[in-house]
């Protein structure tokens, strides 16, 4: 159990290590770029709340919290679907495209030379169980209400 809950405190003093961000920007807003990003590019530059929250894991009324947060921040913007004027979809502002390009698509570059040499399948092993543990955590938190 120490194990754990040491490799926990490596892997927050890992995200801390991370470029600083803008004021007023959340490293959660990343994530969202990061994940409308990697939707974008299947659906024409746009991202469906729904399809945010599916990638990410979230619960749907907080990543459309976030959202919202994200666009008074003109960070994205809110469009309706050309074929579907019911479904609003969410893109990147200048300002979130050029987030996605300081702090996702450049840190990733460099990392990624250091990432290479590591093995593939001891990284989808070590996210599994940052999974798993993550579910034990939430399930205890849950239960001890």
């Amino acid at each position: 159990m120490d194990f754990i809950l040491d490799s926990l405190h490596t892997a927050k003093r890992t995200l801390d290590i991370l470029p600083a961000l803008p004021p007023g920007i959340k490293p959660v807003y990343i994530s969202v770029l990061h994940a409308i990003y990697r939707i974008q590019r299947q659906e024409d530059g746009c991202a469906r709340v729904t399809d945010i929250n599916k990638a990410l894991g979230f619960l749907l009324p907080n990543t459309t919290k976030i959202v919202h947060e994200m666009a008074a921040l003109n960070v994205v913007k809110k469009v309706f679907s050309p074929t579907d004027k019911r479904v609003v979809l969410i893109r990147p502002t200048q300002l979130g495209e050029e987030y996605i390009r300081e702090y996702i698509l450049r840190y990733h570059a460099l990392l990624e030379r250091e990432f290479s040499a590591l093995d593939q399948e001891s990284c989808r092993i070590m996210n599994e169980t940052i999974s798993k543990v993550n579910s034990a955590i939430q399930k205890v938190y849950q239960n001890n209400k």
